[in-house]
């Protein structure tokens, strides 16, 4: 593989296709030669281009820890973050529950992280913030259903 800047799209491109099982299982399924790949993952100033939003979306399909490193990267040049859900179909009264338990864990961890100033304890904030805000994206989402009567998406950007 090649060296990537971290955060540039091609190691967010670099990181799906090792999330999807690597370069030759990508190239295999998109129908490719791992060449082309790769080329995907090179920055040129004398041509535009990369792998190309065609290939990014059929590996997407095929992988969907792939697309989570493509939405990530996108979401954050957006202003957001970008969050993977459970799928939808759950209970709100128990999700009413589990927001209250994650969110005073989270508000716990990042009052302790504050006056610690610890690298461990930021880490642990950090987690509990991640696990609050998944619970509060699912009980969205199944809220958003029901309005709309649809299926909730698997990913929310924020």
């Amino acid at each position: 593989m090649r060296f990537c800047e971290a955060g540039s799209i091609q190691d967010a491109v670099q990181r799906a296709y090792e999330a999807a099982g690597g370069v030759k299982k990508v190239s295999d399924a998109l129908g490719i030669l791992p060449s082309t790949l790769s080329y995907g993952t090179e920055v040129r100033e004398d041509r535009p281009g990369g792998l190309g939003v065609n290939y990014l979306d059929r590996l997407a399909r095929m992988s969907p820890a792939s697309a989570q490193h493509v939405a990530r990267h996108f979401s954050a040049i957006a202003g957001g973050v970008f969050h993977p859900i459970a799928e939808g179909g759950e209970d709100l009264s128990s999700l009413c529950a589990v927001i209250a338990k994650e969110g005073g864990e989270a508000q716990a961890a990042a009052i302790r992280a504050a006056h610690s100033a610890s690298q461990q304890d930021y880490r642990k904030a950090l987690r509990e913030i991640d696990e609050s805000i998944e619970a509060q994206t699912r009980a969205r989402a199944e809220i958003l259903a029901r309005l709309e009567k649809t299926v909730p998406l698997r990913g929310v950007v924020s």
